[in-house]
């Protein structure tokens, strides 16, 4: 019996991720894009965008992103070819897979009903259903960091050893969680060192790539990333207004630290307030966990296992390290296994206590699907105008209509208003990769390509639009606040609002 209800979670939570997944979250991102051509490039010369071989490291935009799901993305464009749906159905597939390792983990943990219950809490999940809907490798971490727990558990290490190395080329953050993991799990475990010293060794050699992997640039996109930028000048001028030697740049860098940490296990976070942007996919406004797990989480804490809390609480620290105002639930996608089977532990408790109240319990069961069916209005009708603009929606579409529409000797000027507008046209046009390798020679840059005044891909040029751009025989691409003259677009494309997203003209 409980096999069925397993399979049944599966399929809804699998449901839940890859219906309509081309369309839902609206927009499509950059990074997606970049993941996707990575992937067709990889695919198809054996070297990423930018010409590096077999690539450790994504230099992208000059953000040197993980690329272990570049590398899941190749199956997918293979078999769908490169379009929005190939390149999140990697995401979506280990979103679904996430449910089952989080059954096997908790069931390990505290028994099959806590993780059956941890099964039906992350496949109706509003935070992991949105993450696993879009290209955001944050998702990655909430798959491979349970699997390898799990597997370390049951004694199988050097699969774990893997599974926790590849975790290390998911995802920054995942860079610092996984060996403070791995430690506490040996610790937890109590066993004799020539038992994992498997997991240890396999561990180890991902340790060191990753490590040299910061030589490669992700090192600098880290450091560019830290709270400790330009914290030397706040405490000097925290120090002139109050005027007393204790403002200092650690004090201020602690002060960051602590504002942004607590964000991430504040009532705001979990319950009202959510994800502070729309770029991966969730709505700001809308909690990451439905608010009536609340006592959930109370009963939950008589258990103590110390294991899971201590995961829950060292998951917002790199996040906490780094730039922005909290609220990042991307950051911290690597705590929702911990908290999703935390929940499903004080669930348990919370139905064994009222297993005799029969009408309570279906009251309460009433109110939870009418929550997971407000949520799911939410995300499938609502999101779109919610989140259309800060997903970028537009900015693939007016590549792929200009792709069919101009003709592929005319030039064409895009503004780098469009966010890496390069990455768009090449995603749509199929652009030979060794085209767009030999193009990226010629682009010099500090630390983001955006930064570059003017670059060129094929018959495409990417600068600021000015008035001497509106010539005869040249097609222009903007937002309308590109355009400082007046002009009269041949052809817009909107956000699902309604307003006005790029406009075309000199068609």
């Amino acid at each position: 019996m409980q096999k069925w209800a397993l399979l049944v979670i599966i399929t809804l939570g699998f449901v839940l991720r890859v219906i309509g997944l081309s369309s839902h979250p609206a927009g499509f991102t950059p990074d997606e894009a970049s993941f996707g051509y990575d992937a067709y490039s990889i695919m198809k010369t054996g070297a990423d965008q930018w010409g590096h071989k077999l690539p450790l490291v994504l230099e992208s935009f000059g953000d040197f992103k993980s690329p272990l799901y570049a590398y899941l993305t190749i199956p997918s464009v293979a078999v769908f070819g490169l379009n929005k749906f190939a390149v999140r159905l990697p995401s979506a597939v280990l979103g679904t897979l996430s449910i089952l390792i989080t059954y096997l983990l908790a069931g390990k943990l505290f028994g099959k009903k806590v993780g059956i219950a941890s099964a039906i809490l992350l496949a109706v999940s509003p935070w992991h259903i949105s993450l696993s809907r879009g290209a955001f490798e944050a998702n990655l971490t909430t798959f491979f960091l349970p699997l390898g727990v799990w597997l370390f558990l049951e004694k199988r290490y050097k699969l774990s050893g893997l599974v926790f190395g590849l975790n290390l080329f998911s995802y920054h953050t995942a860079k610092f969680i996984t060996p403070v993991i791995l430690i506490a799990l040996i610790f937890y475990s109590k066993d004799a060192f020539k038992k994992y010293w498997q997991t240890v060794a396999i561990f180890g050699i991902f340790i060191l790539a990753t490590i040299y992997t910061f030589m490669l640039g992700a090192g600098a996109r880290i450091g560019e990333r830290s709270i400790t930028q330009g914290a030397t000048e706040a405490a000097f001028s925290e120090r002139i207004r109050s005027n007393t030697v204790f403002h200092n740049k650690y004090t201020v860098i602690a002060k960051r630290f602590l504002s942004s940490y607590v964000t991430y296990i504040s009532p705001q976070f979990l319950f009202s307030q959510g994800a502070n942007e729309g770029t991966y996919g969730m709505i700001p406004g809308r909690g990451v966990i439905y608010w009536l797990t609340l006592p959930f989480i109370l009963l939950a804490f008589k258990k103590k296992n110390y294991f899971l809390l201590f995961w829950l609480l060292i998951a917002p620290i790199p996040s906490a390290l780094a730039t922005g105002a909290g609220y990042s639930a991307n950051r911290v996608a690597i705590m929702m296994p911990a908290l999703e089977i935390l929940i499903a532990v004080g669930a348990v408790e919370f139905f064994d206590l009222l297993k005799n109240k029969k009408l309570v319990l279906f009251s309460y069961g009433l109110v939870c699907l009418v929550s997971f069916i407000l949520f799911l209005e939410d995300y499938f009708v609502q999101s779109p105008y919610k989140i259309g603009q800060s997903m970028l929606s537009g900015n693939l579409e007016a590549a792929q209509w200009a792709n069919k529409n101009i003709d592929a000797d005319k030039k064409i000027i895009v503004d780098k208003s469009l966010s890496e507008p390069h990455i768009y046209f090449a995603f749509a046009n199929l652009t030979d990769p060794k085209l767009y390798q030999e193009s990226t020679k010629s682009w010099k840059y500090e630390t983001w390509v955006d930064q570059i005044p003017e670059y060129s891909l094929g018959n495409i040029t990417f600068k600021d639009i000015d008035k001497d751009d509106i010539n005869y025989g040249i097609s222009v691409i903007g937002r309308p606040d590109d355009f400082k003259f007046e002009v009269i677009p041949q052809k817009t494309f909107e956000y699902p609002s309604g307003e006005t997203a790029i406009q075309i003209i000199g068609l």
